[in-house]
C-alpha cells in the first residue's frame, strides 16, 4: 500500500498542474533530409492502448542519384545543371504501421522515446530534364543563340550546355513507376506541454520498384571510371523534424 501511494505521489508531482488525460489520436508532420534527397511528411496516429499506436502515413520525397554533380557554365547568369541527368525523380509514399512508446515523458522538460515501423506503396514519377543549349550560326554571319531542349546524351555536352531550363518544362511528360517501401525509425519527443508533439526521428528506409529508374544517362554512367548504374532499389538513412498535437476523444 505504501509503495502504491508513493507511485501516485510521483506521478502527480511530474505534472502537478495538469490533470490526467486519455488521448485517442495524434497528428504530426514535418520535413527532413535523407541520404539521397529530402522531403516532407504527415502522420495520423490512433491509440490502441497507452503505449501502442496505429499509424497512417504519407510523404513526398525528392530522390537523387549518387553520381549527380552540379556544373556551371562560364556565364554567371546561367543556372547550374547536373550533367548526364535525364530525369528528376520524386516518390509519393502512403502506408500504415505501428508506433511503440518505450519510455513515457514524465516531466515537463523530459523526453519521450519511441520507435515505429511503416510499410506501404511507393508511387515514383520522373520528369524529363530540359537544358538551355548554346548554338553558333556561321551563315551568313556568325550569330549566337540559346535553345531549350530535352537533354540528349548524344547531342548535348559540357561545351554546348548553357544551363538548366525552367523546372516547369516536361510536366506533360511525367512517367509513373509503382513500387513498395518499408521504414523503421526512433523518435525522440521533447515538447514542453502535455498535448504537444515536437521532436526528431532518425531511421532507415528501403524503396523497391519494378524496374530501374532512369535518373541518369546510362551512356554517361558507363563512361565513368567507377561502374555505376541506375537503381531499382533505394536504401537510405533519414532524419526528420516534426511537430503536432495529441487529441482526446
Amino acid at each position: 500500500m505504501a509503495f502504491s501511494f508513493l507511485n501516485e505521489v510521483d506521478a502527480q508531482s511530474a505534472f502537478p498542474d495538469q490533470p490526467t488525460v486519455l488521448y485517442s489520436h495524434q497528428y504530426y508532420g514535418g520535413g527532413g533530409l535523407t541520404s539521397n534527397g529530402w522531403g516532407g511528411f504527415f502522420t495520423y496516429a490512433k491509440y490502441k492502448d497507452a503505449t501502442n499506436l496505429r499509424l497512417f502515413y504519407a510523404d513526398l520525397q525528392f530522390v537523387k542519384h549518387e553520381k549527380e554533380v552540379k556544373r556551371f557554365s562560364a556565364d554567371p547568369n546561367a543556372r547550374g545543371y547536373f550533367y548526364g541527368k535525364m530525369n528528376s525523380f520524386y516518390v509519393l509514399h502512403a502506408g500504415m504501421g505501428k508506433k511503440k512508446i518505450i519510455t513515457e515523458k514524465l516531466r515537463k522538460n523530459g523526453v519521450q522515446l519511441s520507435h515505429n515501423w511503416i510499410g506501404g506503396a511507393s508511387l515514383g514519377f520522373t520528369k524529363p530534364i530540359y537544358l538551355e543549349i548554346f548554338y553558333i550560326e556561321t551563315s551568313p554571319i556568325e550569330t549566337y543563340s540559346i535553345r531549350v531542349e530535352k537533354f540528349d546524351p548524344e547531342r548535348h555536352f559540357i561545351d554546348n550546355i548553357y544551363g538548366r531550363a525552367s523546372g516547369l518544362r516536361g510536366l506533360n511528360e511525367i512517367r509513373f513507376h509503382p513500387g513498395v517501401f518499408l521504414r523503421w525509425g526512433i523518435l525522440v519527443e521533447y515538447a514542453n506541454y502535455r498535448d504537444g508533439l515536437k521532436g526528431i526521428e532518425v531511421g532507415a528506409q528501403l524503396d523497391a520498384f519494378a524496374r530501374r529508374i532512369p535518373i541518369m544517362s546510362e551512356k554517361i554512367l558507363e563512361e565513368q571510371e567507377e561502374e555505376a548504374r541506375n537503381h531499382q532499389f533505394f536504401p537510405s538513412l533519414y532524419i526528420n523534424f516534426f511537430f503536432g498535437r495529441k487529441h482526446s476523444k
